[in-house]
Formats: structure tokens, sequence, C-alpha cells
């Protein structure tokens, strides 16, 4: 009978991630990008919580519980949890965090500091617009956080129109992926390296970073902002409209950053300017910016690696040296190229949360 029941619910799984378009997921999966590379504490990778208790959460007090709990936990959010007031919580070390039944977390952000081995995978964060600060001042409030933390792989979740940042990168936190996310109406989407203040030569060794997969719907800058470190942008999607609904920014600015001496390479990217009528008037996307006060270095993919650009302005680039990449992926990490003309259909199908079926977990009851 108990065998009976076991292959009903693998059938079930089946069957819904074919009716819905869903992406079948293990909590043994593993990351793509820095978020893999192993360390001598971390030999594996990132793996979470892996192996831990799995407890299901339905209230903004029980999750926090968990995120603060010493040890490994699968923390699994069942469904809508709303933060009354809206607040930030943390996340220690050893800790897997993934949605089911279209999970949500409304006016509530994760903080993870001084911490290692965090995944966060397939929940929706909304909620942290406050009209009274369209810019994100007065109440500072991030989706999710990392600062001084390593080895973090946030992937299929979606960030709606926040205040601060929807993911931050800061306090020489290292070796994190982002990938398969959407971003939707955001202004300063994921900012890596906390100020130009910062010691050159330790954050020159941290921020190593990767997004790949990534769907950038109406967002303004900062897709990602890099400074000091190492970032590779591959495959994303990056479609540039009005973002509506705010007092703040609403005109698309720019889309990936390099400053402070950070090595970039962008590839495989399709990048989608807001149309002929405002490319004409003046006001034009960005694809690729170099920023100060002190430069960073970005290079563009070539050949089966090149990028799409479409009503954007001309991208800007700054290589270490003529010819040569910024710094190459493959000598930290194994990764394949979707073709770009592939990407818009494969992210904007695939990109989000509620698209993946963990086959570890029933449905709730």
């Amino acid at each position: 009978m108990r065998f009976s029941r076991v292959v009903s619910l693998v059938l079930l799984l089946v069957f819904t991630a074919v009716l819905t378009g869903a992406v079948k997921a293990s909590l043994n999966d593993k990351p793509v990008g820095f978020a893999s590379v192993p360390t001598a504490d971390l030999p594996e990778g990132t793996v979470g919580g892996l192996g831990g208790e799995i407890v299901f959460v339905r209230t903004a007090e029980e999750l926090e519980k968990y995120t603060t709990a010493e040890g490994k936990y699968v923390i699994v959010v069942d469904g809508t949890i709303v933060f009354e007031p809206k607040r930030e919580i943390k996340v220690l070390s050893d800790k897997t965090i993934v949605g089911i039944n279209d999970a949500k977390i409304v006016g509530g952000g994760l903080v993870i500091k001084n911490a290692q081995n965090v995944i966060i995978r397939n929940i929706h964060f909304e909620g942290f617009y406050m009209e009274d600060d369209p810019q994100g001042k007065k109440y500072d409030f991030d989706y999710i956080n990392a600062e001084n933390s390593h080895h973090i792989w946030i992937d299929h979740c979606t960030f709606v129109n926040g205040n601060d940042g929807a993911v931050d990168i800061k306090k020489y936190s290292n070796y994190i992926t982002v990938s398969w996310c959407k971003f939707v109406d955001h202004d300063k989407v994921s900012l890596v390296g906390s100020s130009d203040k910062e010691d050159p030569e330790q954050a020159g060794q941290a921020y190593k970073v990767t997004y790949h997969h990534n769907y950038f719907k109406n967002c303004i800058q900062r897709m990602p902002r890099i400074r000091f470190g190492m970032a590779h942008v591959f495959n994303n999607f990056y479609s540039m409209g009005l973002r509506t609904g705010v007092s703040g920014n609403v005109f698309p600015i720019y889309g990936v950053a390099s400053a402070m001496g950070a090595k970039v390479h962008v590839e495989g990217n399709y990048f989608m300017g807001y149309g002929a009528v405002m490319e004409e008037a003046g006001i034009a996307f960005l694809p690729t910016r170099i920023m100060g006060p002190v430069e960073g270095y970005l290079t563009l993919g070539e050949g089966d690696a090149k990028n799409e650009f479409y009503y954007c302005k001309e991208p800007e680039v700054r290589p270490v040296e003529e010819g040569k990449l910024a710094f190459d992926p493959h000598e930290y990490y194994d990764y394949t190229l979707d073709p770009v003309e592939d990407v818009p259909k494969i992210v904007v199908d695939g990109a989000g949360a509620g698209k993946l079926v963990f086959e570890e977990l029933s449905p709730s009851k």
C-alpha cells in the first residue's frame, strides 16, 4: 500500500509538471556558477540544509523560528506568508528555503548575515514598495540581503517592485549564484559591493557572483551593478518598458554596470530596449555601463557567445587587456550557453517562482 501511494505521488508530480509547464526539481539540485565552487569548509559547494529536518511553515513566526535556528533545516514555505508590520528576518547558515503551493512572502525580507551555505528557491516576494519612500531612503528594506556571507544560491524566485534592493550582495560576500529569477517593476535591482570605500584588497578577493537565465522586466538599473569582484552574466533576458504605478524612477536607465576595478563578463544575453520612438527621442536604454569613480572592466561575448541588442544605446566595454575576456568563467566552473536567439522564450517560460515541483515534498494537506 505504501509503495502504491509513493507511485501515485510521483505520477501526480509528473502530470502536474506536464500540465502547467512546471519544472521538476529536487532538494539535491546543484547550482551553476560561483555558488557551485567548492572550498575547504564546503567541499561540495552550496548544498543548503540538505540532510536536515524538513519543516513546513505557514506564518511569519514559524518561518523566523526556523531561519534563526542553529543547524541544518529544509524550510518549506507553504502558501502565502504576510509580515505585519513589514520587516526583515535573519537567516543562519545551512538552510534551504523553498516554496510550494504558489509560495509568497509579502512585506518580508531575508537577511543572510555572517552566514554560509544558504539556498532560497521558488518563492515570490512582494510588498516592500511604500509610496512615502519611493527611493528606498527611509525604510531601506531588501527582499534578500547578503552581508559577509558566502555560498548562496537564489533560484526561481520572483521579486516585485520594492523600495530598495531586490537582491543585494554586500560586506565582502562571496560565491553566489542568482539564477532563473524574475524581477518586475523594480528600480535598484541588485547591488554587488557595499560602497566605493571598502578595502580594495579584501573586496577584490570577494564578490564572485553569477547571474544566469534571469528575466528583468521593466526594471530601472543595477541588473546587476558590481564593485571590485568578478561577475559572470549570461543568458539573461532584459525586457525594458516603463515602470508604472510608482512615483519613483519610471524610465529604465542601464542594465549591467562595472565599477571599482570589477571584472565582468557578459555573454549570451538578450537586451530589448524601449522601441524605436523612444530611441529617436534620445531616451534609450544602456545595456552595459562603465562607472566610477574608479572604472571597472567589462567584456562582451563574441561568436556563439554574442549578446543581442535591440533599441539600445551602444554598450560600453572596457577590457583588462585588448582582445581578452575580463576573466574566464570556465576557469572556475562548468556551464553551457543557450543560443542567444532562444533566450527570450526559454527565460520567459522558465524564470520566476511557482515553476518548480519538488519530488521529495508532498502537497500540503
